[in-house]
């Protein structure tokens, strides 16, 4: 029905019949799906909500098997610049933030490009916790961030997760949600910064609609 990036955890949906497979990936095609991720970023986003609308395009080259795939961001105005990039679009809201260093943040991708998330949030300045390959290495300090890693006792793992999805059954019409608990490594990490799953709103776009 959808897919996760490779290490990104969270809510899959798959339909067991043909006929409400398509009638799902038409919601989705139609945005008429909501998705919400959570993730641990590097330092804490200013503004604290916000939306970011670079463009993306695949970067020349990658490797076997697809593995060395890698998005680049491009400037709203520069898109007429390059005709392979896709508009995209992600909201962003910052749930809960640890001084500078580290942001709990809900992302909603308003598009729903390769590494969208991934590869905006690290564009302004704020790479998600254990993104090797957007983040830059742990002593690479981007904007105020930490680079891909914070050291300490937390987990060099991906910090991004598909907390949410909101959808309209294709049969009943009625609007359907699933939530996915937090993986291992994020619950530690969780646990660590003393953060409560119960302390933020399920939706905090919701109030800002």
């Amino acid at each position: 029905m959808h897919r996760l990036d490779k290490d990104t955890s969270g809510v899959l949906m798959l339909a067991r019949t043909d006929r409400i497979a398509r009638a799902l990936s038409e919601a989705l095609r139609h945005r008429a799906a909501r998705k919400i991720y959570w993730a641990v970023v590097a330092g804490v986003p200013h503004p604290r909500q916000g939306s970011i609308k670079f463009g993306l395009e695949k970067a020349p080259g990658r490797g076997r098997g697809g593995e060395g795939e890698k998005m680049i961001c491009v400037h709203p105005a520069k898109m007429a610049e390059h005709p392979d990039a896709k508009r995209a679009q992600t909201d962003y809201f910052t749930l809960w933030f640890l001084g500078a260093r580290l942001s709990w943040m809900a992302l909603e991708p308003v598009t729903g490009r390769t590494h969208q998330l991934r590869a905006h949030m690290a564009e302004i300045g704020h790479p998600i916790l254990g993104d090797g390959k957007y983040g830059g290495g742990e002593s690479e300090n981007l904007g105020d961030g930490w680079g891909a890693g914070a050291g300490g006792d937390l987990s060099k793992k991906l910090h991004l997760h598909a907390r949410s999805l909101s959808i309209e059954h294709p049969i009943t019409k009625k609007m359907l949600t699933f939530t996915a608990p937090l993986p291992e490594h994020m619950a530690r990490t969780w646990k660590l910064m003393d953060w409560k799953e119960t302390d933020v709103p399920a939706d905090p776009f919701e109030q800002i609609r």
